[in-house]
């Protein structure tokens, strides 16, 4: 099942309630995770893509204008195969992951993942 990764983007002028919305995504499963503003009146657009074939997903940035037009895009794979060498808690301390604490997840890549459980 393909999903197109849709930003509804409204931005309402002051007592007017205009705005616009658009659509970025390609051919596979996507999902957005998170929209700023930007100083420029653009936005970043982050999330999830399965589009560029490898199997698996990648972190994808979307950078847009004030009108929704597209003027980067940047691509960042994750490696399946990485493995998991330590949890620590905030302060850097080895630790096992408590519900309702905040984590952070070392991998053998060097990449790093904060995490919660919530329960």
């Amino acid at each position: 099942m393909e999903k197109l990764l849709l930003i509804l983007l409204c931005l309402p002028m002051i007592g007017f309630g205009q705005g616009w919305e658009t659509t970025f995504g390609g051919n596979g499963d996507e999902v957005s995770t998170s929209v700023q503003q930007t100083t420029d009146g653009g936005y970043i657009i982050t999330g999830m893509t399965a589009s560029f074939g490898n199997g698996d997903y990648d972190v994808y940035l979307i950078k847009t204008d004030g009108s929704g037009n597209v003027t980067s895009t940047f691509n960042i794979p994750i490696n399946p195969n990485r493995k998991l060498e330590k949890v620590v808690d905030i302060l850097g301390r080895k630790t096992k992951p408590k519900a309702n604490t905040p984590f952070i997840e070392i991998y053998d890549d060097g990449t790093v993942e904060k995490r919660i459980v919530i329960e």
